[in-house]
């Protein structure tokens, strides 16, 4: 290691310069720097050069991002120099913390770092408190640069200056601002919008774009979905320039995340000449937000993935007992769709009950509703609409006299007034004693372990109570009698307009019109009526009452298809329990 007297001794010198943009003036004044050092080395013929590291147009805010200064890192490591010279603490770096970060590793390889214009070496008794001062000078630098930057780009997009390299399909740049339509090229824009427009999906519009001999905006012939579904999204075909897709949190890390609502986007008109118009785009992306879902574990709910919906009646209205929804399945025979059976996407994507138990793994907590052929639905809604809806007042008189059972049983709900005023008196007891506790470690009465245990049984004693008091208190959330009874209106004045159903299966648009969610578990399927018009979003299992209950047999199933003459048969059956709520 050498000491404060290092001036006097041999070194072996690398020369680190950096350049922070890419400009021609820059590059110049990168060989400026250089020369720079020509008269240095000349004056210290005890040193001598041995490598030259140079970055060029890159940040200092990050080392990682510099190449050449990674490397200068390695070659020290293996001993190839001792000396690391530079002009000043800005150019190796603008980031306190790798500032003293890598000093501190070269001063364990045995590697001096001696800023020239700061008259800073890091081996003197005071260099690190002197680079600390300077090293965050040049970070808070870089923090006003960055803040200009934004400024002026901020300026720049108002004006509606296009930021990227310009290779967007169907324009030919002229300069940043100005964008000519490519006429050929805007053919094929307007074509992937029609054909979306027109129900294709994006797989569908790629395989028909090949076959067309379509090209891309670099004059490829092979497309692809995602670049497709980019460009439907790109609000530049309709005029209109979107910033902030992107943003920088970090001007010391400076890298780039998409902005998934973090930050206001910012929208301009832009000068150029649209392809489509705002009214098309608008609805392009109405339907696709109809075929994608937020991922509510993937930033913080605000990624969206793309899905495809539902096609039947069934497959909306069903959810599984462990909160998902079904996948449905179609199969064909002779080239035609022969029916749709649906499975819950717990089975779909972990493996079914049985799968699972033929590999050896373990179905513990694992969902067991059934595999529901899509016949057997249909079967329920013409059990379900001969019964309960084709006759409205049977199904009236049913409800009502449920509902007065219910709310009997409702006035039968004992008082647990006194019992919780016990229990909320306790928890102010031991809040008290917390409080006294607290104030005896302050003191040092007892000790932290001790203090510790106390303090834990008494926190959990009073989340113990706390339960207590909310299992003792009636739900407010819960729909009153009044509440059920408007439901039942709603649903009277629906059912007086469908009577005397003459289907042998129910069309789906009725079962729909009727039925607001069908819930599945491995022993019961629970048909919602929907009273009123409302959202199924808002849906809520808890308030609602079961008005009724049946069981199908396999007897049932077989007159069922027997009616149909059709090819489906019974086997492995296992009686259907079903129940009507409202």
């Amino acid at each position: 290691m050498y000491g404060l007297n290092s001036d006097f001794q041999k070194r072996d010198v690398a020369i680190y310069a950096r350049v922070s943009t890419e400009h021609e003036a820059q590059l110049s004044a990168l060989g400026n720097q250089l020369d720079w050092y020509k008269p240095i080395l000349a004056a210290r013929p005890d040193w001598t050069l041995t490598a030259q590291y140079i970055d060029e147009g890159i940040t200092g805010t990050s080392a990682e991002k510099r190449p050449q200064f990674m490397k200068m890192i390695d070659d020290a490591r293996q001993k190839k120099f001792n000396m690391i010279i530079t002009r000043e603490v800005s150019r190796f770096a603008r980031n306190t913390v790798d500032t003293l970060q890598y000093t501190r590793l070269l001063k364990e390889y045995g590697v001096e770092v001696f800023f020239l214009n700061d008259n800073i070496k890091t081996f003197d008794g005071d260099g690190e408190l002197r680079l600390t001062i300077m090293a965050t000078l040049a970070q808070d630098e870089s923090r006003k640069t960055s803040i200009r930057v934004k400024a002026g780009q901020q300026t720049s997009m108002e004006n509606g200056i296009f930021y990227g390299n310009g290779n967007i399909l169907g324009y030919d740049r002229i300069d940043k601002t100005n964008f000519a339509i490519n006429p050929e090229q805007a053919k094929t824009v307007r074509m992937i919008f029609d054909m979306y427009l027109n129900g294709m999906g994006v797989t569908s519009i790629q395989y028909e774009l090949e076959k067309a001999g379509r090209l891309t905006a670099t004059g490829k012939t092979k497309w692809h979905a995602s670049y497709l579904s980019h460009m439907l999204k790109n609000s530049f075909y309709c005029g209109i320039i979107t910033y902030h897709k992107e943003y920088t949190p970090d001007y010391l890390k400076q890298k780039k995340i998409k902005n998934y609502g973090d930050i206001e986007y910012l929208t301009v008109k832009g000068k150029h000449t649209p392809i489509v118009t705002e009214e098309e785009f608008n609805q392009v992306q109405k339907i696709m937000n109809t075929k994608s879902r937020k991922m509510k574990n993937l930033n913080k709910g605000k990624h969206t993935v793309g899905y495809k919906p539902h096609t039947t009646a069934y497959g909306r209205l069903m959810i599984c007992q462990c909160g998902k929804k079904f996948n449905q399945r179609f199969h064909t025979h002779d080239g035609r769709t022969d029916g749709v059976d649906y499975q819950c996407y717990t089975s779909v994507n972990r493996g079914s009950i049985r799968e699972r138990e033929k590999r050896g793994l373990s179905v513990e907590g694992h969902c067991d509703s059934p595999f529901i052929q899509g016949w057997k639905l249909e079967m329920m809604a013409e059990k379900i609409f001969d019964r309960y809806i084709d006759n409205a007042d049977a199904v009236m008189d049913l409800s009502y006299s449920m509902l007065e059972k219910h709310i009997a049983d409702q006035e039968d709900t004992p008082d647990y007034t006194e019992e919780i005023k016990r229990k909320e008196s306790e928890i102010e007891r031991l809040s008290k004693k917390r409080v006294n506790l607290i104030e005896m470690r302050a003191e040092g009465d007892i000790d932290k372990e001790l203090f510790r245990e106390r303090k834990q049984e008494i926190e959990n004693r009073i989340a113990i109570l706390t339960e207590e008091i909310k299992n003792l208190q009636p739900d407010e959330t819960k729909q009153s009698p009044q509440d059920y009874m408007q439901k039942l209106q709603e649903l009277r004045e629906r059912l007086k307009e469908y009577t005397g159903f003459e289907y042998s299966v129910i069309p789906e648009s009725i079962v729909e019109a009727f039925i607001e969610k069908i819930w599945v578990s491995k022993d019961e399927f629970r048909w919602y009526l929907r009273s009123g018009n409302g959202s199924s979003d808002e849906f809520d299992i808890d308030d609602h009452i079961k008005i009724a209950s049946f069981t199908l047999t396999i007897d049932d199933a077989k007159k069922y298809l027997y009616s149909f003459s059709t090819r489906r048969r019974v086997y492995n059956w296992k009686d259907l329990n079903v129940s009507v709520w409202i």
